[in-house]
């Protein structure tokens, strides 16, 4: 009987979705596994050590998830439920040079997730994303989807330890995705105010988080890729000021610019963004408005199955009103060695190394501090 029972089971799993397909429908699992060893150490600007040089175990971006899809004859109902999953648990690695996913391994945390309809006239969802400003970023990122240790995303995107920035991944979203146009591709996000916890001390949104973000990417036959995306925001993401003032309407806005080319052999890219922040009394000197202007190059040598990538980053000196931030830039490097394994699994050799100056107004590791990592992983994907 037991064994009956076993066998029924199994045909049900199998047929289950080959019924599910026959009615226009399909439910399809992916992820990736991606982790590693990883090796980091941290100082001053001054050359004073911060944290030991450190060997962690560590999961990079780590993630599945479940995309369901219902034709609906005039178009075609879909679903993402995205999910991060850690299958090595925090040690005492401390340094910034750590992953940054040291969550237990347990621990799931939310991601890309959504609800939609998509056809001929586009895409519309609903739910929480990582929006196109962020996204555009990504797609000229030499690693994929950023995943290691010092990403791009480190700098670019992000005003460091002044405010939050726009690597950030929206709870409360409704998007919509246009039909591609001779190459042309735009997306549209409104971000509702309900994301907020207000005074709970909780969040560092403020109580009003709502947003806008307008991007648009052109890709050619021939190779180059132009991109440009746009983000605003009530909310006041400050996290250095104590206590933290969430009734802020305090507002963050970014415009970003990139351009790309490549072929099967090389890609190389370029982007420039200036973020600005208008302070409501609260910017980095106080009462003024604040602006940094963040650059980028990057590039990927592909030599069949060897892949050698790179990238420079550098952020601006903060400006604050009429004055300039002294001692307020960063740069950060990139170099990196895979070797594909097989369709779905890379091994990857990866270094980055922060150069803060002193003063606190950027963060990448901690306020002011130099730091560097190197780091050995596999990734697979499914």
């Amino acid at each position: 009987m037991k064994r009956t029972l076993v066998a029924l089971a199994v045909a049900g799993a199998f047929l289950a979705p080959a019924a599910a397909m026959a009615d226009g429908s399909g439910v399809v699992l992916t992820g990736v596994v991606h982790g590693g060893i990883n090796i980091g150490h941290e100082k001053t600007d001054g050359g004073t050590e911060v944290y030991k040089r450190q060997t962690n175990i560590g999961t990079f971006a780590t993630r599945w998830e479940i995309d369901g899809t219902e034709d609906l004859g005039w178009s075609q109902a879909i679903f993402g439920l995205a999910m991060d999953q850690q299958f090595a648990g925090p040690n005492s690695c401390r340094t910034s040079a750590c992953p940054t996913n040291n969550n237990n391994i347990g621990d799931l945390n939310n991601r890309n997730s959504f609800l939609g309809l998509t056809g001929g006239w586009g895409t519309l969802k609903i739910g929480q994303n990582e929006h196109q400003y962020e996204i555009q970023q990504i797609l000229q990122d030499p690693d994929p989807a950023s995943e290691n240790t010092f990403s791009t995303l480190s700098l670019m995107t992000s005003w460091g330890g002044v405010h939050k920035g726009f690597t950030r991944r929206d709870p409360q979203s409704i998007w919509y995705t246009s039909p591609d146009f001779a190459g042309v591709t735009v997306n549209v996000a409104y971000i509702t105010p309900a994301g907020g916890k207000g005074t709970d001390g909780f969040t560092n949104r403020g109580e009003n988080p709502q947003g806008v973000q307008v991007a648009a990417h052109w890709k050619s036959a021939f190779g180059l890729s132009l991109y440009g995306a746009y983000a605003q925001y009530k909310d006041d993401s400050l996290i250095t000021v104590s206590p933290l003032d969430f009734t802020s309407n305090s507002k963050n806005s970014a415009f970003r610019l990139g351009a790309g080319f490549g072929t099967e052999l090389f890609q190389v890219d370029v982007a420039g963004e200036q973020l600005k922040f208008k302070s409501d009394g609260h910017g980095f000197l106080a009462g003024e408005d604040d602006k940094r202007t963040n650059f980028m190059i990057s590039g990927a040598l592909n030599l069949g199955q060897h892949h050698i990538r790179g990238a420079f980053n550098a952020a601006g000196k903060l400006k604050s009103g009429g004055s300039t931030v002294a001692d307020s830039q960063a740069r950060l490097l990139l170099v990196g060695y895979a070797y594909t394994l097989s369709k779905r699994t890379e091994f990857q050799v990866n270094y980055g190394k922060v150069d803060n100056k002193k003063n606190a107004a950027f963060n990448v590791a901690s306020p002011g501090n130099d730091a560097d990592k190197f780091d050995v992983s596999l990734r697979h994907t499914f």
